[in-house]
């Protein structure tokens, strides 16, 4: 099987394992290699994509390691039958690939959106909590739909409102500055199997927090929430050997 065009964009500066393996799992994914299927032998693939071979090994192995490949002690690489749901996969290759990023931009966001839950806990009014409320109904009634498009912008748009709702114009500001560097992030997730339960259970609770006044709950709320996403991502790049230091969500509260 030929792969010059499934492995024709440009590389960039992530490591090369990385964008080999992601290729290799858009191959699979556009059909080019099926469940069962034999990948090229070594020379060939790395010939084929124009990368070294130790760089290559680097990138079967994690995609062994990720479930989507199987090694075959001299008969090489074989595509695996799908395990679970294809978004799974999907997520731990592609968080191998941006953990360095994400989990520096998801700890920013959750100390910052915390604080701006207990924030509109005090300043939220009456407007500002039925745009909240809103805006949990239009992403459940996205889930609904089934767009992952616009699962994403009310997601966005979800958690945008609740940090307005601190009336705090630099820390709205700072938000802003995390959103564009989440929108992949949110459509890796949001894809997955039970996002529409997490997703939606989540932003009610957090919206009758805030309504209620209840700072600890609001704030617990926003960590609930965003904390198992975290360690999905970190425990993803490190192929379940989580850091010591990703083990405890209450480092972000009381």
């Amino acid at each position: 099987m030929e792969l010059s065009a499934a492995f024709s964009t440009s590389l960039s500066r992530r490591p090369l394992p990385e964008l080999i393996a992601e290729r290799i799992v858009a191959a699979i994914a556009a059909g080019v290699f099926t469940p069962g299927d034999r990948l090229p032998s070594e020379p060939q693939l790395a010939k084929q994509m124009s990368v070294g071979r130790g760089s290559l090994r680097e990138a079967l192995a994690k995609l062994q390691d990720a479930g989507i490949v199987e090694i075959v002690r001299g008969r090489g690489a074989f595509v695996r039958e799908p395990v679970g749901d294809d978004s799974r996969l999907r997520f731990a290759v592609w968080s191998r690939a941006e953990s360095a990023q994400v989990t520096q931009l998801l700890e920013a966001r959750i100390g910052l959106e915390s604080t701006a839950a207990g924030l509109a806990c005090e300043r939220a009014d009456t407007l500002d909590l039925e745009a909240l409320a809103t805006a949990c109904a239009e992403h459940e009634k996205a889930h609904r739909g089934g767009d992952l498009t616009t699962m994403v912008e009310t997601d966005e748009h979800f958690h945008n409102v609740l940090v307005a709702c601190a009336h705090n114009e630099v820390m709205t500001d700072l938000y802003r500055t995390l959103v564009p560097g989440l929108k992949e992030f949110r459509q890796q997730l949001l894809s997955r199997e039970g996002a529409e339960r997490r997703s939606t259970h989540d932003h009610a609770r957090i919206v009758a927090a805030v309504a209620d006044k209840d700072h600890s709950a609001a704030r617990r709320g926003v960590v609930a929430h965003l904390w198992p996403m975290y360690a999905e991502v970190v425990a993803a790049a490190t192929g379940g050997e989580q850091n010591p230091a990703y083990e405890g969500a209450e480092i972000f509260v009381d």
